[in-house]
């Protein structure tokens, strides 16, 4: 049975608040992350939140197979990683989700934990990997 390193943190780094939630499987770890710039910063230049979904794999899929390590520590998974992300995905997919509740923290664990099995082929039916800049196809 697979098992996941689950963890969410905030944090406030200046003045806006940043919400992390991160996933670690076997193969491959995803963290989210929305920044919450506040209603001053949204009227002043139209925009409230960044965001962005972001896989760390622990060795090449098949569409970086010929690319060398994005990092040789990687933050979140420990050792060298190839990663990718998205940031347009996340603010249309997973920051309405999270205003929806923005309090359950489990539920946005859990929606992350299939987001990562849907793109980890080790877990997706099709044995094949998805892409970390795009939505996945189950």
């Amino acid at each position: 049975m697979e098992s996941f390193d689950e963890k969410y943190e905030y944090a406030k780094p200046h003045t806006s608040a940043r919400h992390t939630w991160s996933v670690v499987g076997a193969r491959m770890g995803i963290h989210l992350h929305i920044e919450d710039y506040g209603e001053e910063h949204e009227q002043k230049y139209g925009r409230r939140y960044s965001s962005g979904l972001e896989c760390h794999y622990r060795t090449a899929p098949d569409y970086m197979r010929d690319q060398a390590p994005s990092q040789k520590e990687c933050w979140l998974i420990g050792g060298p990683c190839w990663h990718d992300g998205t940031s347009l995905y996340a603010e249309e997919h997973w920051v309405p989700m999270w205003q929806d509740a923005p309090h359950d923290h489990e539920r946005m664990l859990r929606v992350l934990r299939e987001e990562l099995k849907d793109r980890d082929g080790g877990y997706a039916e099709s044995g094949e990997d998805t892409p970390c800049d795009s939505a996945p196809t189950t």
